[in-house]
């Protein structure tokens, strides 16, 4: 295995951990962001743990293709809509 595969299969596995971590969270998220008297601390809502999946899986993403070449998710297709 190329350093390059090993360096790409680390950060899958990454977004694989960070994947099931966020699943858990929202699983026993609401909906709604709530607030922890006891604590004075912010009650995450499910979109708060989105947001937060969506950031790290871009940030880990730019990392592979800086350090191996390779996207771990798919690039966005653009659409060329001139006239031909």
């Amino acid at each position: 295995m190329s350093n390059n595969q090993q360096k790409f299969e680390e950060f899958k596995s990454l977004v694989d951990a960070l994947q099931t971590d966020t699943a858990i969270r929202v699983a026993n998220s609401t909906t709604k962001r709530g607030w922890n008297k006891t604590f004075g601390m912010s009650i995450p809502s499910i979109r708060d743990h989105v947001n937060d999946y969506n950031a790290k899986v871009r940030a880990l993403n730019d990392m592979c293709y800086e350090a191996c070449g390779k996207h771990l998710i798919a690039e966005p297709v653009k659409l060329n809509w001139e006239d031909n």
